[in-house]
């Protein structure tokens, strides 16, 4: 399949269309406390803790937050989602990303709640090219579904555009 190259900035700028097309909104309407937001719009102090323990590569940029509770957060960057913890630290590659695989379950564990709710915490999946099922911990409700939306255009940006 051709590539086409495209930069960071030209990146960046395709996810945040696609996340406000999602969301039926511009992105004035985003405060950045949001559960899942602009990384740019969080406070700084939390920008600058969450870069320093993401090295990111240098022609890398941060694009969303999806803040997991307990588990941590999820950075979206141009190339790769994080997966930032209190002691560890995961990422996927987009050129190594395949598909998510959605929620592991359509309730949430220990609850008689679905994952439509807001509030909870389910298994979420993402599957590689070794064909490998990631499970991480996200929210439920419109964060956890609107990160399931971006996570159909990392596949996009990881197919065509790296």
């Amino acid at each position: 399949m051709e590539k086409f190259l495209k930069t960071p900035d030209q990146i960046s700028a395709l996810m945040q269309h696609w996340f406000l097309s999602y969301h039926h909104k511009d992105r004035d309407s985003f405060s950045g406390f949001e559960t899942f937001t602009f990384f740019d719009l969080i406070p700084e102090d939390l920008q600058r803790a969450l870069l320093q323990r993401a090295s990111l590569d240098e022609h890398e940029k941060p694009v969303f937050l999806l803040n997991c509770g307990n588990a941590g957060f999820v950075l979206n960057t141009t190339h790769r989602f994080i997966r930032i913890g209190e002691s560890h630290l995961d990422s996927i590659f987009y050129t190594d990303f395949i598909w998510h695989c959605g929620y592991n379950s359509i309730r949430i564990e220990g609850t008689s709640r679905g994952i439509k709710s807001d509030g909870y915490f389910a298994e979420f999946g993402l599957k590689t090219q070794s064909r490998e099922i990631i499970y991480w911990l996200i929210p439920s409700g419109n964060a956890g579904f609107a990160f399931w939306n971006v996570t159909k255009k990392c596949e996009l940006i990881g197919r065509k555009y790296l």
